[in-house]
């Protein structure tokens, strides 16, 4: 290893440059304190510097602080050695920078050992800067990738979105050349199953999670573009009372087609002969897990039709997506049609 002595005493410089050279180093020797300090600020200057106190020019203590402005990617070690061993003398000199301190006259074994003391400690520092260039270099990989992963999810995206809005609008086409209500009614039901997804995936890939989202984001989204399929819309009020509740996809997928039947049968059935109507939903947390409920002020429908083996495809299709995430839907009697969806969610 390269180390400087800055000692203005002759025979000190040349006593401890034998030292050093017998034991592997190379050692560059000055005697003023401005020459140590072009040494060590020169592009490959020394890694050690051996700095007496007092020298002409600049000073040990001063020429430490000067070192330290160094922007170096490794500092270099710094052992001041001087005849002063006071403690104030001692705070002074590590204050200033210096890593270790030996007051002269010095043992050669003691001098020794805190050099392969240092040079450990550059060691250590050497290594710790070539694993922070090879995490940096890996963090710069890792940017380039998710810039290309942006750009091909945005493709995806926007691929994907294309092929859902063409399925709706050719089953929206069929639905309107077909003249049979029951077919018809049918196709446009799998409209809005589809839309259900359509906007799950586009608020998951607008939110900065691709694999949970706020539920009070999605219905909300989901309930009005629902809504807004019929053209009475207008005469019905939208009641939503939704928590801020983050909810992982395979949850809001089933609940989405859940909410999209029973919403689009409430929007449908429920305020037939009537100018006004009334759909609230509304969704909290339990000790359990989530509670969402689904009422209008509508004509209702027979009890009979809602049981747990229910004949019509739609509550099927609710009641098993239901069990599909560990829950219960049940329907309870009301003025209108309430549902409650109980079900649970892990870590809330």
């Amino acid at each position: 290893m390269k180390i400087l002595i800055a000692d203005d005493d002759l025979a000190s410089r040349k006593i401890l440059g034998l030292l050093l050279e017998k034991t592997g180093h190379e050692v560059i020797a000055v005697s003023d304190g401005t020459e140590a300090w072009k040494v060590l600020s020169s592009p490959n200057g020394p890694r050690m510097a051996i700095l007496d106190w007092l020298m002409p020019g600049i000073d040990g203590e001063e020429l430490c602080r000067k070192i330290r402005t160094l922007n170096n990617e490794i500092p270099q070690y710094v052992i001041m050695l001087t005849i002063k061993g006071e403690k104030n003398d001692i705070v002074r000199g590590l204050e200033a920078g210096a890593n270790d301190y030996l007051s002269k006259p010095y043992d050669p074994g003691e001098l020794r050992a805190r050099i392969d003391a240092g040079q450990r400690i550059l060691e250590l520092e050497a290594e710790c800067a070539k694993r922070i260039r090879s995490l940096e270099m890996n963090e710069k990989r890792v940017q380039a990738l998710l810039a290309e992963k942006d750009i091909l999810l945005y493709e995806i995206h926007h691929r994907i979105k294309n092929n859902m809005n063409m399925v709706i609008n050719l089953l929206t086409l069929q639905a309107e050349s077909i003249n049979d209500p029951l077919p018809s009614s049918t196709l446009r039901n799998a409209v809005g199953r589809i839309k259900s997804m359509g906007i799950l995936y586009d608020r998951l890939y607008r939110s900065d999670s691709l694999t949970s989202l706020s539920i009070r984001e999605y219905l909300n989204a989901l309930i009005e573009e629902i809504a807004n399929i019929f053209p009475d819309r207008y005469k019905i009020e939208l009641d939503l009372d939704i928590e801020e509740i983050i909810v992982d996809v395979h949850h809001l997928s089933c609940i989405g087609m859940i909410m999209n039947e029973l919403i689009f049968n409430s929007m449908k059935y429920a305020f037939k002969g009537r100018d006004c109507g009334r759909i609230s939903v509304e969704a909290y947390r339990t000790q359990s897990g989530i509670t969402i409920t689904i009422e209008d002020d509508g004509i209702g429908i027979p009890e009979t039709v809602v049981t747990t083996e229910p004949d019509t495809f739609g509550l099927k299709l609710v009641y098993g997506l239901a069990d599909q995430i560990g829950g219960r839907l049940r329907y309870e009697n009301s003025k209108g049609t309430r549902f409650v969806l109980e079900f649970p969610i892990n870590g809330l």
